[in-house]
């Protein structure tokens, strides 16, 4: 779904990344199957992936992503995303694929949810079952981009819970979103996910953002 030169441009990388929180990292943090970032912080997701860093075309692509025109991007970008775990799978089978959700006045505005655009075609790639809307977003959150680190871990805090519908309990639960900086979204929806019974959350993001971004 992608010509030539985008396709080339949106690769998957092959710098070393952290396999606990996908930041890039040196071969002794990835020998050690972490890196000096999480181990100094409680992640409650098991591992994460990635496509790449967040810069350049990626970083192109994820934004245009957010828009409803671009379905068809962010579809292109779940199916990479779904190569990049099936080059380094993780260590459990999953069960399902469940998205980052938006508030439902965001996701009015936007007429769209890239989180679960690309969380259908990972599912899709990955032959899973998507709970598309296993989490609900509670209260309409200020962008992260906008905040610093310590000001996007209270913007979610709290801010997501299991619906009543999802069935989760005892499930691995894949969880997708188009960007991960601090990690506070994944670590929060992770929380949910995990009150409501999920057996283990993994992450897996289009981008990765790197400290110089």
């Amino acid at each position: 779904m992608l010509c030539p030169t985008c396709n080339a441009q949106l690769a998957v990388s092959e710098r070393p990344a952290c396999p606990r929180c996908a930041l890039l990292c040196s071969a002794v943090d990835l020998s050690r199957g972490d890196c000096g970032d999480c181990r100094s912080r409680k992640l409650l997701f098991t591992a994460a992936r990635t496509i790449g860093t967040y810069q350049s075309a990626l970083r192109q692509a994820v934004l245009k992503g957010k828009h409803a025109g671009f379905g068809p991007l962010a579809n292109a970008l779940g199916q990479r995303l779904a190569e990049a775990i099936e080059r380094l799978p993780f260590a459990e089978r999953l069960d399902l694929v469940v998205s980052v959700p938006l508030h439902w006045l965001k996701r009015f505005w936007r007429g769209t949810n890239p989180a679960n655009t690309i969380a259908l075609a990972v599912a899709r790639h990955l032959d899973l079952p998507l709970a598309g809307h296993a989490l609900v977003c509670t209260r309409l959150l200020r962008r992260q981009a906008t905040l610093t680190p310590p000001e996007r871990r209270r913007n979610v805090r709290g801010a997501f819970r299991a619906s009543w519908r999802a069935n989760i309990k005892g499930k691995r639960v894949l969880l997708i979103d188009d960007v991960m900086t601090t990690g506070a979204t994944a670590h929060e929806g992770s929380r949910a996910l995990l009150e409501a019974g999920a057996a283990s959350v993994y992450v897996a993001t289009v981008a990765r953002s790197s400290p110089e971004f």
